[in-house]
């Protein structure tokens, strides 16, 4: 097949894998001047009945606009450059990922430590939860279907099952489509769906199952399971972790749906806040309603014990700051009043002030004090480090005065598939945050 010219167009340069359902090639397009590089995935119906190919070929060319807006809409999930159909076999064109499997890392370095599981659970879980609620359910998720990309460590998530599925499409005896398959690997996927079930947090499963992997670097055929619970036993080969994100992987992993975490924006929220759990060497917040770190602490680092004068400097700090905090508040009331106009409220920003946005996901503790002004600028700074312009006056004013900002797009013209899954994540959390406790500054 090496060397081999695919639709007139793909010139084959490597098999990159073979199983039930086809062939997988590394490719280089030659109708692009770069001749750009990508993996093409020959899928073949298992049944050769004229009626059912002509269902499989429906299905497929859904799953393909399926698989067309996903990748289109996050940078964690391969592009669709295109799909065909050769000689009885289907095909998709998609983007290639250069980088690492998760497997292949783990044999390069070892096991992962709790911090890089915890920033890949933290990276990864937002691109499930717009998976997720585009009613698409990945059905393999392995380290063999993680990479690592190489030009900014982020995971994207390959080999999605829905197309594989629709090779299987049978007629069942009641004239109703089905498949005769089950997608999923052994040991990583959860019972419900070797039975043909799979929902939602069949995925959070196959996650957690892909984390304990990692840690321990045991498959899951290796782990022992409860014979009264029917829980996976694996806490004894990763002692150096914390209770706290081991319980959040053993409800991930829990044996029926119903013990799991209800979704994967629930599993994050749990993650963000180990994350943003406040350790021994960090020092107290001195406004306790934004219990946030820097986006330098969000990693944690290990903990040492405080000695008692070190704690005495800290509290008279803390007394100080309270003090000041005090006389600014009063010097503000006594000079309201001499203001004839209501000014716009001032939110201190250097220009990293907002860049964590697009590192890490957001949470409640974040959010909590702040006004209504502030959340407006939060949500918005997403879409200004992109370029976008605005209609709202007092948000384009304030972004002119920022000395990052570079405004490329109208509105009505800005490209949504520059916002990362992150991003998006944290502009739909802001905006619910925001109508939740009726905070906005500017009208909708």
């Amino acid at each position: 097949m090496t060397n081999k010219l695919l639709n007139n167009r793909y010139q084959i340069i490597q098999v990159l894998g073979a199983g039930g359902f086809g062939e997988t090639f590394l490719a280089e397009d030659i109708h692009m001047p770069s001749r750009r590089r990508c993996v093409i995935k020959q899928l073949k119906p298992i049944h050769n009945n004229p009626q059912i190919y002509q269902l499989v070929q429906q299905r497929f060319q859904r799953e393909a606009a399926i698989l067309e807006q996903l990748g289109g809409s996050s940078d964690q999930i391969p592009a669709l450059y295109a799909y065909f159909q050769l000689d009885e076999l289907f095909y998709l064109v998609q983007e290639y990922i250069e980088g690492d499997t998760l497997t292949t890392k783990l044999r390069q370095q070892g096991v992962f430590g709790e911090n890089t599981v915890r920033e890949l659970l933290v990276t990864l879980l937002p691109v499930l939860e717009y998976i997720h609620s585009k009613g698409i359910v990945h059905r393999d998720i392995k380290p063999d279907n993680i990479i690592l990309r190489s030009s900014d460590q982020k995971p994207v998530l390959i080999d999605f099952g829905a197309v594989r599925e629709t090779m299987g499409t049978v007629i069942n005896s009641q004239g109703s489509l089905t498949s005769s398959i089950i997608i999923g690997t052994l040991g990583y996927m959860p019972s419900e769906q070797a039975m043909g079930r799979p929902v939602y947090v069949s995925d959070l499963y196959s996650l957690g199952m892909t984390i304990i992997y990692l840690l321990t670097g045991k498959y899951p055929q290796e782990l022992e399971t409860d014979p009264h619970t029917g829980e996976i036993v694996w806490r004894s080969y990763a002692l150096n972790i914390s209770s706290t994100i081991a319980s959040v992987i053993d409800k991930a992993i829990a044996y029926h749906p119903r013990d799991r975490f209800a979704s994967a924006r629930e599993m994050l929220q749990a993650c963000a806040g180990i994350a943003n759990t406040i350790l021994p060497t960090q020092p107290p917040s001195t406004q306790p309603s934004v219990r946030t770190p820097s986006p330098e602490a969000v990693v944690s680092t290990p903990s040492r014990e405080r000695n008692p004068a070190h704690n005495n400097i800290v509290i008279g700090s803390a007394i100080a700051t309270g003090l000041i905090g005090i006389s600014v508040i009063i010097g503000l009331v006594l000079t309201k009043s001499s203001q004839p106009f209501p000014q716009q409220p001032v939110v201190k920003q250097t220009p990293n002030d907002s860049s964590w946005l697009s590192q890490r996901t957001v949470t409640d503790a974040d959010l909590e004090g702040k006004s209504g002004f502030e959340l407006d600028v939060m949500r918005n700074s997403i879409f200004a480090r992109h370029g976008r312009r605005f209609d709202t006056t007092g948000l384009q004013q304030y972004f002119d005065k920022q000395p990052w900002y570079r405004p490329l797009y109208s509105p009505k013209d800005f490209p949504t598939s520059l916002l990362s899954s992150t991003e998006q994540w944290n502009v739909e959390y802001i905006a619910e945050y925001q109508d939740r406790y009726n905070r906005r500054y500017f009208q909708k």
